[in-house]
């Protein structure tokens, strides 16, 4: 009778493990969706141009370092090759803040988001279309090799929070 009672205990524990494992899985794939874009970018003598697809996010409720802000994000991978941005508008009319990566034949980062390791320095700014908008980047490395050009997003999608819920509304 214990070895029945024990088998039952068994398939029931193997049961929710099962759960939890595609409960996890399901939670991985659902990052921010792919869609077009197109980046002309200048960094140095170096040139990083793409056009394929990408994340684009955008958080109109967003804080880096307790500095509530507007945030926009842009992540675009092929092979070898990748670069992320992030543009940080503060509420309060501050100055914008940027963190961008560029990983290919050149590597660099830059970030002026005050509060943070700062490194190099720039302006980025967003037009608006009507579902997307393009960047344009104006900066400079740390060892001051100009980075510019552009980044388009043909939409952005809803940014998920740090352990939040990206539908929570406060």
């Amino acid at each position: 009778m214990k070895v029945t009672q024990m088998f039952g205990i068994t398939i029931v524990a193997v049961g929710c493990t099962a759960a939890l494992i595609d409960a996890d899985q399901v939670r991985r794939q659902s990052g921010p969706a792919m869609v077009p874009i197109e980046i002309s970018l200048k960094i140095a003598a170096e040139s990083y141009d793409a056009k394929g697809q990408g994340s684009c996010t955008h958080a109109p409720r967003a804080s880096i370092y307790d500095v509530p802000s507007e945030m926009w994000t842009v992540r675009h991978e092929d092979g070898n090759r990748s670069m992320q941005l992030t543009l940080w508008k503060p509420s309060n009319g501050s100055t914008p803040m940027i963190s961008m990566s560029v990983n290919g034949t050149k590597n660099l980062t830059i970030s002026t988001v005050r509060g943070g390791q700062l490194s190099g320095s720039g302006t980025v700014t967003l037009a608006p279309t009507a579902k997307g908008g393009t960047f344009t980047v104006d900066a400079k490395s740390k060892a001051g090799e100009p980075v510019t050009g552009t980044i388009k997003c043909d939409a952005f999608t809803p940014a998920i929070a740090e352990g939040g819920d990206p539908y929570e509304q406060s």
